[in-house]
């Protein structure tokens, strides 16, 4: 399921600090403009709002939807600050599962029925009590609106059987069969909405939500600009002695070079953005107070087809595809050696463990650096030379170009090597660049142009990341949006789908990891997606004025601002107050 609500942000790397050549130095782009004019209400002397930043974000709209907003700057962080999760399931810190609106639970009926205990005392924003009933409509609104299914209650493959209220605090969820992933990988991606107000909306796709009624820390909207926006705290939080500060504030940085500015002036307390050569740009300028936590227990960032298409949808180009890329290059390059080189599986940053010593050695092989063999897998499956140009089996000349954002100057390095990789290997190949987020996101996450993406899927096992590649249950058509799926690739496979029901049905740990090592292998025959290297947790912070990050010695939960259901951690944790050191 979903967990990356929005793109780590990146600032502009250095070519000449990465050791880029000068050929590919002169065709990064990098903004230079001057440094956003701070927003009102906020001082560079002291700050009483937390303040965050993305980097060229496009102009604010008031747009509060948790469903479809989620990829705005205005609705990055309300699946959070104002609709709070069931239970948190994460791999941070070795991993932590945190009650929160659901207070307790329990399995009976031999694993099948989850009876859920709802927090007494939990009011909307509006003063109206949060029930049971409102937990039971967030989970089966589905009915009302696809839009609205967080947990495919709809899906033909749904292994739910029935959700209902035993009274006013409690739910209890029955299922056809065990379901040993239904927590980490379903419930962790449900947020709750109160019923009185969203079974009132006609078109919930449509639904701006401008007056956002909620139940979180900060869910009171306390000024908003086409540049700036506040959330206040919560008056009557359910959370004792939480929130501890009175305010988000999110300001836009006019481009990349500005939201480095920012960050580096101390005018920003906490951004998720790449920072190049970081302790120099930006540690070293207060080392008492500016840290970064570049977290590598992380899915990967991969190349992403739209597999219904030809020449996509040959297995054999896209394997080919991996072989042609010299990760070490992205990596070490394109990404400053902050994000390792993964295996063609991809889950060697987070699930290291899972992976059998067969799995392992497939998966390497798979992602060697090898043109050559690259080449010959290519001519196996029908391709052609003309010349030093490939030619697919249907006789058209391949090509490939690579979107991204202009400003995302980490992912265009890391472009053009993979693009310079596959000229090497016959394809016509160029990064093609794209203005702002809005121009990119839309195409991107309906996998209508070839790009890099991040994995959305549950961190509670494997299960969640091979569910999102390789299940029906998630399978997203060819030019749909699959934020909420993670289906980019549109693909799923009917042996891996059995395998992964088999998995949820067993709670054997020993049979779990028997069932992985096969639907692995799947993968790597398959080949839906092209791991490249890991996606970092970006968070470079300061303790200036605020202290009790998620970092290093104190891993909570991912600290990344726009990661729900992580980021209520941070909102309800954060302390206000400087303090020295991370």
């Amino acid at each position: 399921m979903r967990r990356h609500v929005r793109s780590t942000r990146r600032l502009p790397a250095l070519a000449a600090a990465i050791g880029l050549t000068a050929t590919l130095a002169t065709l990064i782009f990098t903004a230079s403009v001057p440094a956003a004019t701070r927003a009102a209400g906020s001082s560079s002397a002291s700050h009483t709002c937390l303040v965050m930043t993305g980097s060229g974000d496009p102009a604010f709209v008031r747009n509060f939807n948790p469903y479809t907003a989620t990829g705005l700057p205005s609705g990055g962080f309300v699946r959070g600050a104002f609709y709070e999760p069931l239970i948190i399931s994460t791999v941070a810190g070795g991993g932590h599962q945190y009650p929160w609106l659901a207070q307790s639970w329990k399995w009976s009926n031999g694993n099948k029925t989850l009876t859920l205990n709802i927090r007494h005392g939990v009011k909307w924003t509006d003063g109206k009590p949060l029930t049971s009933a409102d937990v039971v409509y967030s989970l089966t609104a589905g009915k009302q609106d696809k839009t609205l299914d967080m947990i495919g209650f709809l899906s033909p493959d749904s292994n739910v059987s029935t959700i209902s209220a035993a009274g006013p605090y409690a739910v209890v969820i029955k299922l056809k069969t065990v379901d040993s992933q239904f927590i980490p990988a379903v419930l962790n991606a449900q947020f709750v909405i109160p019923q009185h107000i969203w079974s009132k909306v006609t078109d919930p796709a449509t639904f701006t939500n401008p007056n956002p009624v909620g139940s979180g820390p900060f869910a009171v909207v306390g000024r908003f600009s086409t540049q700036d926006y506040v959330f206040n705290k919560n008056p009557h939080y359910w959370l004792a002695g939480a929130p501890k500060i009175p305010c988000l504030e999110y300001v836009q940085a006019a481009s990349n070079d500005a939201a480095l500015l920012q960050i580096q002036s101390g005018q920003v307390d906490w951004t998720h953005n790449f920072v190049p050569n970081v302790a120099q740009a930006y540690e070293s300028k207060d080392k008492a107070h500016f840290h970064s936590f570049y977290a590598t227990t992380a899915y990967p960032i991969s190349l992403v087809l739209d597999t219904t298409q030809y020449p996509y949808s040959l297995v054999a180009f896209r394997k080919a595809l991996s072989l042609a890329i010299n990760r070490s290059d992205v990596s070490k390059l394109g990404e400053y050696g902050y994000a390792p080189p993964t295996d063609a599986l991809g889950l060697n940053g987070i699930f290291p463990t899972w992976e059998s010593a067969a799995v392992k050695t497939v998966a390497k092989a798979a992602a060697a650096y090898n043109p050559t063999s690259a080449k010959k897998m290519l001519t196996d499956a029908g391709f052609t030379y003309k010349g030093s140009s490939l030619v697919d089996p249907k006789g058209n000349a391949v090509n490939l170009d690579i979107h991204v954002i202009s400003g995302w100057s980490d992912w265009v390095a890391s472009n053009q090597i993979i693009t310079k990789n596959l000229q090497a290997i016959g394809i016509d190949s160029k990064v093609a660049l794209e203005p702002d987020w809005n121009s990119w996101y839309p195409n991107a996450s309906a996998s209508k142009f070839p790009t890099l993406l991040w994995q959305n899927a549950s961190q509670g096992s494997p299960y969640g990341f091979f569910l999102s590649n390789l299940s029906q249950l998630k399978y997203t058509p060819a030019g749909q949006d699959a934020t909420n799926t993670g289906n980019w690739a549109h693909i799923y496979d009917a042996q891996a789908t059995s395998l992964l029901n088999q998995w949820k049905s067993t709670l054997d740990p020993a049979k779990q990891q028997k069932i992985a090592a096969q639907v692995a292998n799947l993968f790597l025959q398959l080949q839906p997606i092209v791991p490249l290297f890991i996606g970092p947790r970006w968070s470079t912070y300061s303790t200036k004025y605020f202290h009790c990050f998620s970092s290093p010695k104190n891993y909570y939960g991912d600290p990344i601002f726009t990661t729900g259901p992580d980021n209520v951690l941070s909102f309800t944790r954060i302390c206000p107050g400087g303090k020295a050191g991370a």
